[in-house]
């Protein structure tokens, strides 16, 4: 039964998808900017996949550990996309992984929306895998690296 129910959720998400062409949908706990399959949406409905993908971008989900997988650029003109996905995998009590071993580019607005998450968690940590040098770097001198819910991993990076 719960199979048919994430059924309906991922046929409605192709509908959805169609008529407006990148916008969230909450209701199915996913969000793309370019066209997808119908198997890559029950992917990403269902279990680990692609929640977000454009041209300089693509965000997968992790299970084990929970959180996210981010590989390509982020910048301005993807910045709300960020933020977006942040949101749909949100947890509020418990440790949420991100692996950005995957970025090639990230300018302050995708490092921001990575703050701005984690301050927004209450019990729980954003965990940071795979962080650049360079990243790490402008985490420490603005400090956000001593923020309690922001942790830069060094451990390897989450398997997406």
């Amino acid at each position: 039964m719960r199979f048919h129910f994430k059924l309906h959720q991922v046929l409605e998400a192709a509908r959805v998808f169609k008529s407006r062409m990148g916008i969230a949908d909450i209701r199915v706990d996913f969000w793309t900017g370019e066209g997808v399959s119908i198997d890559e949406l029950a992917d990403a409905a269902i279990r680990e996949g692609r929640i977000y993908a454009d041209k300089q971008l693509v965000v997968t989900r992790t299970l084990v550990p929970y959180g996210l997988c981010f590989s390509g650029e982020i910048d301005i003109t993807n910045s709300n996309a960020l933020q977006q996905s942040l949101s749909m995998a949100f947890v509020r009590d418990g440790d949420m992984h991100l692996d950005v071993s995957g970025l090639i580019f990230c300018d302050i607005s995708g490092i921001r929306s990575f703050v701005d998450a984690a301050e927004a968690m209450d019990e729980g940590r954003l965990m940071l895998h795979g962080l650049p040098p360079l990243l790490q770097k402008v985490l420490n001198v603005t400090g956000w690296s001593d923020m309690e819910s922001l942790v830069l991993c060094h451990c390897p990076a989450v398997n997406p």
